[in-house]
């Protein structure tokens, strides 16, 4: 009996920390020289199979968004990797899915020396694309 508890239960349990769909939010990043931060509105496309996670990032007003790699989440915790021109490394994110919002940190490095960005992205209505 607990087995087919577990085979009924599975689809729920891999299912609860999806992140497919569209992602709408903003990057803030310390603006050393002013004193002050720069935000970036963003938007993000994933999507999940299993615990490995693929798609885009990029700015909203931009039409080219950046490829996703690396990508890979661990209960609620959710990484990749972005590389763009812009950037001398790649871009790593490291954010924690809480219902429909996605919070944390970008790092890397620019011309101008180490960049860091606080992230904080939310789930589209209507955008979740499933697996």
């Amino acid at each position: 009996m607990t087995r087919i508890w577990l085979f009924l239960c599975l689809p729920l349990m891999l299912g609860a920390n999806d992140v497919s769909g569209r992602w709408l939010g903003s990057i803030e990043v310390a603006d050393n020289a002013g004193g002050s931060s720069i935000t970036t509105s963003v938007r993000a496309e994933f999507q999940q199979k299993a615990n490995l996670v693929s798609g885009k990032i990029g700015r909203r007003e931009d039409e080219q968004t950046e490829t996703i790699r690396n990508g890979k989440v661990e209960g609620t915790k959710i990484s990749f990797e972005v590389s763009s021109v812009e950037t001398t490394s790649a871009m790593k994110f490291n954010l924690v899915l809480e219902g429909d919002h996605l919070e944390g940190e970008m790092k890397g490095t620019v011309d101008s020396g180490e960049i860091v960005g606080k992230v904080r992205l939310t789930r589209e209505a209507g955008g979740h694309g499933g697996n």
